[in-house]
This record gives structure tokens, sequence and C-alpha cells, in this order.
């Protein structure tokens, strides 16, 4: 090994006594402006090809993402159910099998339970559609007496209100049923799906072989002071996003329990609907939370405007509950990130990679803090002490 270090500090000196070279300087500029050159002219083309070899790997991707998210239910069998089993081949093939019965289980009751409701919900959202505006209307009326007998002229109001109302309800049909014919891409994507849990299911069964696999071309390749230090900076990252991860979905879970429990206590329509809205914009960092009152609010005031504003208020109760007592117990302050780095990360991953960006903005902003602090600062402050 250390023949191995000796060999690759004297290929790094010579590679950069070759830079010092001014011929080796301009090659180099010539070169990396042709690539430039040739990429620009020919972008459409890359990001073309780009998007079919993602397209064609995606089962592969999905297969691993869907592997990394049962890993953990996979080593909680392994190390608290099944810990007294002897053959750790035999524990691990059965706490595989025993994750993925969870998920096909977990799965066929929210198809079951789950889409029936959703499905009724819009249904009936659509046809009761009329009425909700009548009603909404005659709210309108009765506020206008009121403003009259009050010597008070609110015309101007009213007839932006109807206009607003009459846009809203007309877009609202056209975007649910935009939303019902969507259904048809995403049973395109299915196939996609399917085949990657199948794939899942391969690689965590083969899970160890694989990462010992990764583990011999990682020492093959990287000295062993690089390797032990990558292996630190891959371990806290998948560390933090297997915390943020599994608390964000539980979190998102007790919110949306808790929002369909107080709805039912009050009696409020489309509480399947709402509840799985406000889940599931709960797992949006930020400004989530926000919009998925908003859309409730705004589905239940079509049928009762009262209700609206009770739900609203039923809203920033759990909220308030959400942010000073559920996250920061589930959280315990581990992933505390300044919010700056938390609103740049939203825009940026929200830009460059949608809602999933949005999802993994915290993360992300937890992952880049601490390689700011551990490995970018302490190399400027090198550099710094070196020069003097």
């Amino acid at each position: 090994m250390n023949n191995k270090n000796e060999n690759d500090l004297q290929g790094i000196k010579k590679f950069e006594a070759l830079l010092q070279k001014r011929w080796a300087a301009y090659t180099v500029a010539t070169c990396s402006a042709v690539i430039l050159y040739v990429f620009l002219t020919n972008l459409s083309g890359i990001l073309a090809g780009i998007n079919w070899i993602y397209q064609t790997i995606s089962p592969i991707v999905t297969g691993i993402v869907i592997a990394y998210l049962m890993n953990p239910l996979v080593n909680l069998l392994e190390d608290k159910i099944f810990k007294k089993v002897k053959n750790e081949k035999n524990k691990h093939t059965i706490s595989v099998i025993l994750s993925v019965l969870c998920v096909l289980m977990v799965v066929t009751l929210l198809i079951v339970e789950l889409i029936p409701s959703l499905g009724s919900s819009f249904e009936g959202l659509l046809v009761n559609m009329d009425s909700y505006k009548t009603t909404i209307e005659n709210y309108i009326n009765q506020l206008a007496e009121i403003a009259s007998r009050m010597n008070l002229d609110i015309s101007s109001l009213t007839s932006s209100w109807d206009k607003f109302l009459n846009n809203f309800i007309s877009n609202l049909s056209s975007n649910l049923m935009m939303i019902l014919s969507a259904s048809y891409s995403v049973g395109m994507g299915a196939f996609n799906l399917v085949i990657g849990f199948i794939l899942a299911i391969y690689f965590l069964l083969d899970k160890k072989n694989m990462l010992e696999g990764l583990k011999k071309l990682r020492r093959s390749v990287l000295t062993e002071t690089t390797y032990k230090q990558r292996t630190v900076f891959w371990l806290r990252c998948h560390n933090i996003l297997k915390q943020y991860i599994t608390y964000n979905l539980l979190d998102g879970l007790i919110i949306g329990s808790i929002n369909a429990v107080l709805m039912l206590f009050f009696g409020m329509p489309y509480v399947v609907l709402i509840s799985v809205i406000v889940a599931i914009t709960n797992l949006l960092p930020t400004f989530g939370p926000m919009i998925g009152a908003l859309i409730g609010g705004v589905i239940l005031v079509l049928s009762n405007p009262m209700q609206a504003l009770v739900f609203l208020i039923i809203a920033a109760a759990i909220q308030t509950f959400d942010s000073y007592i559920l996250k920061p117990k589930l959280f315990g302050g581990s992933l505390g990130v300044p919010a700056v780095w938390i609103l740049i990360t939203i825009i940026v991953g929200g830009k460059m990679f949608g809602v999933i960006g949005i999802l993994l903005a915290i993360p992300f902003a937890a992952i880049f803090t601490f390689v700011y602090e551990e490995t970018i600062l302490p190399w400027f402050q090198q550099r710094k002490e070196n020069k003097k």
C-alpha cells in the first residue's frame, strides 16, 4: 500500500510539472474551447441523448430508489425481530421477503380503501359544482343586502368576486378533468414502477455481495486515506437522508391522520381527499403546509364557507403543533440548517429537479452545510496558512 501511495504521489508531481509548461496549458485551453463549442452547438441533441439514456435506465434507477427506501425496514427486521437466527443468509432472505409483503399489503390497502374514496370525492366535487356556485352566490347577495342597509356600496367588490368565481369554477372543472385524464399517463408509468420493484427485490437480496464488490472497486481505485475519508462522507450523507426521509414520512402520516380525525369530528366533507392533500403537501418544506391548507380551504368554501373557516383554524393549530412539538421530537434538531440555505436549495432544487428537488431540499442543505464546514472551509484555511 505504501508503494502505491508513493507511485500516486510521483504521478501527481509529474502531471503538475507537465501542466507548468506553456504548450501544455495552451493545449488544454484549446481542447476545452473545442469541447465547449461542440457541446453548445449540439446542445439539443445532447439533451435528447441524455433523456433517452435516462428513459432506458429509469427502471434500474427506480429499483435502486425503492431498495434504498425499503432497506431500513429490512435492517429493522434483521436486527430486532430475527436477531436470534444464526444463519445470516436465511435471516436476510426472510427479512427481505417480509419487507416486500409489508409493502405489498400497504399498497393493496391504499388501492382498496384510499383510491375509491378519492375518486368519489372528485366525483362529488364535479357533480355538486353548480350547487356550490349557487350557495356562494347566495352568501354574496346576503352580504350585499347587509351592506346596502348600512349605506355601503360594494357593487364593484361583488361583481369582481362573481367574475372570479365563474372563472375559478370553470377552470377547476377543466383542471379536474385533466387530472382524471392524466391517469392514463400514470398507468403507462406503472410498468417502470413494477419492473423497478422487482429489481429492488433482487438488489436487496444481493445487497451484501453488491456492497462488497463496490467496496473492493473503491479500494482498488482510491488510496487508503482517500477511501476512509470518502467512506465517512457517504455514511454521513446516508444517515442524513435516511433520518430525514423516515421522519418526514412519519410526520406527514401523523399530520394527515390528525387532520382526518378533526374533520370527521366537525362533520366536514371530503375528509379523505383533503387529508391526503394535507399529508402530501406537509412533506414539502417551508411552504408545503400553507399550500395544503389553502387547497383544502378552497375545496370546502365551495360547499360551506363557514366550514372552510373552521378548517383553516384547524390547519393553523395542527401546523403550530407540528412545528413546535412534533418535528422537534422527531428530528431532534440534528438536521438544523440555516433558513437561508433551505430557501436557496428549495429554489434551485425546484428549478432543476421539480418536486423531488423541493422534497429533498432540507437534507441537501444539511449535506452542503457539513461539507462546507468540514471540507471546504478547512481547505481554504489550510491554503491561507500555507501562504503565510
